[in-house]
């Protein structure tokens, strides 16, 4: 992804695209409604409510009948690594690339832990948390700072999903943070009043580059230029 190509009014449109073509944001709202918006992984019901974000944001391989093995792991990972973490109020464009590895590093410790079991041929089969699943878990107790990222986008991001390519892609989208903090700061508003300034009041500005990236990498959808946006609004 050329980081240049990136404007405000691309991301305004991803967004749009994002809300209409997945029902992501509803439930991520569902979440946070049912956490009090204040995650605590500490917190059975709390967890039950995680399980049921990651299925509705296509982890799959965490069944609802294994919720419980996957809690369990997630709670032990949780009380041995959240406190080095740094603060949830600090955004990603802000971290220190100590801060950054540290993230990473914790996010190695959950993707191999045991999400679930599977029975096949008469064999129990272990299976991971994995690299999908950890980061949106890093995303939901971190959502100023930690990224999401599914198969597509590490295929994009030529990540293999290890903790060095996760350190990798966090330093990439801190770059294209801080470029889209230039954009804002060119208009006259800080990138903090990003969210705000496209609607998106109860939105962090990772969630909305998240969305732009799902948009244009996951999904391949090719976004109109400024200028291309330009003519149509000229339309009325």
């Amino acid at each position: 992804m050329n980081i240049k190509d990136v404007t405000l009014s691309k991301v305004a449109v991803a967004g749009l695209l994002f809300n209409s073509l997945t029902p992501y944001n509803t439930s991520l709202e569902n979440f946070r409604s049912a956490t009090g918006d204040r995650l605590d992984l500490a917190i059975q019901e709390h967890r039950d409510a995680l399980m049921n974000w990651l299925n509705d944001w296509g982890c799959r391989h965490l069944p609802k009948d294994q919720h419980q093995v996957a809690s369990k792991n997630i709670l032990n990972w949780y009380q041995r690594n959240c406190a080095t973490l740094f603060s949830d109020k600090t955004p990603l464009w802000r971290l220190e690339d100590q801060e950054i590895e540290t993230a990473a590093n914790v996010y190695g410790s959950l993707k191999d832990k045991t999400g679930a079991w599977r029975v096949h041929g008469g064999s129990k089969r272990e299976v991971h948390i994995g690299p999908t699943a950890a980061s949106k878990i890093l995303f939901a107790i971190r959502p100023k700072a930690l990224m999401p990222w599914d198969e597509a986008m590490r295929i994009a991001f030529k990540c293999a999903g290890s903790p060095e390519s996760y350190f990798e892609y966090l330093i990439e989208i801190k770059d294209l943070t801080l470029h889209i903090g230039d954009l804002c700061r060119n208009k006259g508003f800080q990138i903090d009043d990003l969210p705000h300034k496209l609607g998106r009041p109860n939105s962090t500005v990772l969630a909305l580059v998240n969305e732009y990236i799902w948009v244009t990498e996951t999904r391949k959808v090719e976004l109109p230029s400024s200028e291309t946006l330009t003519q149509w609004a000229s339309l009325g």
